[in-house]
């Protein structure tokens, strides 16, 4: 049996417990454990309210570390008890990154969603609750997903952004989608802002040919430059990339250099220091999904098979992680020989459990927004249609970070639909 602590204080006006439980790195061969850490808000008077688990989005991150309750998650205090879970890996659950020693990063196959799908049962055993509910943003909606198929007793409800993965199609597949997806929306960031495509290209052809350094020391490439491309698919992205592609350039004794602040811009853009997690198992999420075991660096491979995104090409690349990065970037250098393993490794099974989400009662509803370039519209529908029940509120308003822009107005958008029942 795993313990338990529990810590309690007031914080912006808001009572605030911090819950410390004992869970076993790897569920089939239980031995080694670390500590799993979840925050609880608590609202004045919101005692006796259910509990909503909130699954942050990734993989790599922790929860918030909320400082007040704006957007969203003031709107679900108003009717729940907030459960804020660190993933293991991440936050205070045994933080994974390019300091940890070597015993820690052997861990990385253990930190898909299925396992943290398992983490959470525990914590909702310790807390006592028959049933709870669920929200989760991009990858957290690919661990409601996995808890769904593991536990589907356990959910009163889930609540989706962003967030409703491939059950059927491999990594290789999903890739594709992804590239199809930005390129349509690069195209759009290019009509709007015509003379972008020209600097993007200048800024490419000038780091080919001449050593720019980033504030960390290293030098900048080309084809790393070209992963700021992940902007576009946010909210305001079109502008920030406009503003940071505007004046990069000046003349230094008579050469032509990029500006410190540009340089400084962009290496913060393609830094993983904050969470190297995030690339070095991001693609281990899709394994075994579609029946493809091994993903064998999928979004590498598969960029060759598009001609403005190749290696060769110049048009800028999304949330896509390539193992050169693990050269390039000094945060993931010490991670790379696991993220390298991880690639090879071959899947046994799917986090998910189509059968499962068909006959699970919990009722659910989801955000889908239609240009999404991180989780692909027509496969985030496909799953739609599997849940027994799950209500879409599909729009264009947004891009895949809308609660960032909207939180609470999305969040009550979903809480609608699931009360319509």
């Amino acid at each position: 049996m795993a313990t338990m602590t529990v810590e309690s204080v007031k914080r912006f006006g808001h009572t605030i417990k911090e819950h410390t439980i004992s869970v076993p790195w790897d569920y089939d061969n239980p031995g080694e454990t670390f500590e799993l850490f979840a925050r609880e808000v608590i609202a004045p008077g919101g005692e006796d309210k259910p509990a909503l688990v909130y699954f942050q989005g990734g993989p790599g991150f922790p929860a918030p570390r909320p400082v007040g309750t704006p957007g969203l998650l003031g709107k679900a205090l108003e009717r729940y008890r907030l459960i804020l879970l660190d993933q293991r890996g991440t936050g205070r659950s045994h933080r994974i990154d390019s300091a940890s020693p070597a015993a820690d990063l052997e861990k990385l196959k253990f930190l898909r969603q299925d396992n943290i799908a398992r983490d959470a049962e525990r914590l909702r055993e310790h807390l006592g609750e028959d049933k709870w509910s669920m929200f989760g943003q991009s990858f957290g909606g690919f661990c409601i997903t996995s808890y769904l198929s593991l536990f589907p007793e356990s959910v009163e409800r889930a609540y989706f952004t962003g967030g409703l993965p491939t059950l059927d199609k491999g990594a290789d597949e999903l890739y594709r989608s992804t590239y199809r997806a930005l390129h349509a929306r690069q195209e759009k960031f290019y009509r709007e802002i015509p003379w972008a495509k020209g600097r993007v290209e200048e800024i490419i052809h000038h780091l080919d040919n001449a050593e720019e350094l980033l504030p960390t020391g290293e030098r900048l490439s080309s084809r790393r430059f070209r992963t700021v491309g992940i902007e576009l698919g946010r909210g305001t992205g079109f502008d920030t990339l406009a503003y940071l592609l505007e004046d990069p350039f000046r003349e230094v004794k008579g050469e032509k250099r990029l500006r410190t602040d540009f340089l400084a811009d962009v290496g913060a853009r393609v830094s993983f220091y904050g969470a190297p997690l995030y690339a070095a198992i991001h693609e281990s999420i899709y394994g075994a999904v579609g029946g493809q075991k091994v993903t064998g660096w999928s979004a590498h491979r598969v960029r060759e098979e598009f001609e403005d995104f190749a290696e060769s090409g110049t048009w800028l690349t999304g949330e896509h992680i390539y193992p050169w990065q693990f050269d390039e970037d000094p945060a993931l250098r010490p991670l790379k020989e696991a993220a390298f393993a991880l690639a090879e490794h071959e899947w046994e099974s799917s986090p998910y459990d189509a059968e499962a989400l068909g006959k699970a009662d919990a009722v659910a509803a989801a955000a889908v927004y239609l240009d999404d370039i991180f989780v692909p519209f027509e496969e985030s529908m496909d799953t739609a249609a599997a849940y027994k029940d799950l209500r879409p509120h599909v729009t264009n308003k947004f891009q895949h970070n809308g609660i960032a822009e909207d939180g609470a107005g999305i969040f009550g958008e979903l809480l609608r639909l699931a009360d319509d029942h």
